[in-house]
C-alpha cells in the first residue's frame, strides 16, 4: 500500500513546461476511493494548459464518447507525466475540441 505522506514530499514535475498544446500526454495517477487506493493510466491530446493554477486538460475518445480530464500537475496523487508525442505546429483550440 502506498502511503500519501511519502507522496507529499515529491517534487514538482519538470516536464510541465515542456508539454504543449497538441501533443499527447501519458499520465499515472492515484485513484483514491472510499477504502482503496488504486494507480490508474491515462493517455490523452492536451487540449489547454493554465499557467496560474498548473492545470492541464487532456482529452481521448473511448468506446465513440469523448472522455475528458482535468489534471492539477503539481498534485502529490500525480506519479508520472510522459509526453509520447510532441508536433512542431502550433494548434488552435478549436480544432482540438473536434479532433
Amino acid at each position: 500500500m502506498i502511503s500519501i505522506k511519502k507522496l507529499e514530499k515529491k517534487n514538482y514535475n519538470k516536464q510541465y513546461n515542456k508539454i504543449t498544446r497538441g501533443s499527447i500526454v501519458f499520465i499515472k495517477y492515484l485513484l483514491l476511493k472510499e477504502d482503496e487506493i488504486k494507480i490508474s493510466n491515462f493517455v490523452g491530446l492536451m487540449i489547454s494548459k493554465k499557467n496560474k493554477s498548473n492545470t492541464i486538460v487532456l482529452k481521448n475518445n473511448i468506446k465513440k464518447e469523448n472522455v475528458k480530464l482535468l489534471v492539477h500537475t503539481h498534485s502529490p496523487l500525480i506519479l508520472k507525466i510522459k509526453i509520447l508525442k510532441k508536433y512542431k505546429k502550433k494548434y488552435r483550440l478549436a480544432k482540438l475540441y473536434y479532433k
